[in-house]
């Protein structure tokens, strides 16, 4: 059975001593961090859902449950804060599953995980992950790896130092992953606020924790964990600090320039420094507090407009349309 898991309340604060993006340690007790109750969260309903790498399923076959925000116990991480290597330390795990508490681990397959952000920057947050070993397409049960564990760090390790045929298996593969995020994500909009809207799915430039992870964001950026201009900078598509991951993997079609690309990676942080602009219309915006009721204003609006398109036409889209 798939986990479920509510959007955090815009209204809600929260304690946050972590970098862009952070998760807590794995363990096989719950993991606790300050006012959890704002945190993503998923119910407690049934096991960790495994899912099949070949890509992902039809959003009607996906089991989620009703929306419940649950309290947890604390734990050390409240006191000590996330391992930069706490990541790493999921991805190399052999049984995530039995290792991970429900309230970590979102789904795993046997060459990728996803796990909810410890501290989200919006109402959904999620983390896609390639597991150690990871195994080749061609035998999936393989205790082998298709690459070194050090070529995981980041996405320019990936870039820089795998072969050009594991490059493309282990994007294709955090890529289905973060497509059935995405869907478990639209359902879970649908329950809670009656419409759909925009994910973002991308990798940061310099990342805040070690081994490589992909983002899926839903672009409202309501969150009491986005406190900074660098928070929201970090997650801006158009300015180059957030990747996605359909521009990563034109990259890998033509490499020839791969390490131009790189370069610029390293270069990246400096836009974080850009000044404060809505992500939406471009709006300059003084300060973190107005930026969020500009941002709750978006949603709003966005949700009434959708409603109304629905009521009219009885539905957002079809399955084969886009919405945005």
């Amino acid at each position: 059975m798939g986990n479920c898991f509510a959007p955090i309340s815009s209204n809600s604060s929260s304690t946050e001593t972590s970098p862009r993006d952070t998760a807590p340690n794995p363990s096989t007790t719950q993991i606790g961090e300050p006012n959890e109750e704002q945190r993503l969260q998923p119910t407690s309903i049934g096991s960790n859902r495994e899912i099949s790498s070949s890509g992902p399923s039809r959003r009607q076959s996906t089991t989620l449950g009703r929306l419940n925000k649950h309290k947890r116990t604390s734990s050390l991480f409240s006191m000590v804060g996330p391992s930069l290597d706490a990541l790493r330390n999921y991805a190399t795990l052999p049984n995530p599953q039995n290792s991970l508490s429900a309230s970590t681990l979102l789904l795993s397959s046997k060459t990728c995980l996803a796990v909810f952000d410890a501290y989200p920057k919006a109402k959904y947050h999620f983390l896609v992950l390639p597991r150690y070993p990871f195994p080749p397409q061609s035998d999936p049960e393989s205790k082998e790896s298709i690459t070194s564990l050090n070529s995981l760090n980041d996405l320019k390790s990936i870039l820089l130092k795998t072969t050009p045929s594991a490059r493309e298996e282990i994007l294709q593969n955090m890529n289905n992953m973060a497509n059935e995020v995405e869907e478990m994500i639209r359902d879970e909009m649908l329950k809670s606020e009656g419409f759909e809207w925009k994910v973002d799915i991308g990798f940061h430039a310099i990342p805040s924790m070690k081994h490589v992870h992909l983002h899926v964001i839903s672009d409202d950026r309501i969150s009491p964990s986005l406190k900074t201009k660098k928070h929201h900078n970090s997650f801006r598509p158009d300015l180059g600090f957030f990747i996605p991951i359909m521009e990563v993997q034109r990259w890998i079609e033509d490499d020839s320039n791969m390490q131009e690309r790189v370069d610029a990676l390293s270069g990246a942080e400096q836009l974080l420094n850009t000044p404060l602009t809505c992500h939406k219309c471009d709006e300059f915006i003084s300060n973190i507090p107005k930026l969020k009721t500009h941002l709750e204003k978006h949603f709003q609006d966005e949700r009434s407009s959708a409603l109304k398109h629905i009521a009219r036409h009885g539905r957002q889209r079809s399955s084969d349309e886009e919405i945005f």
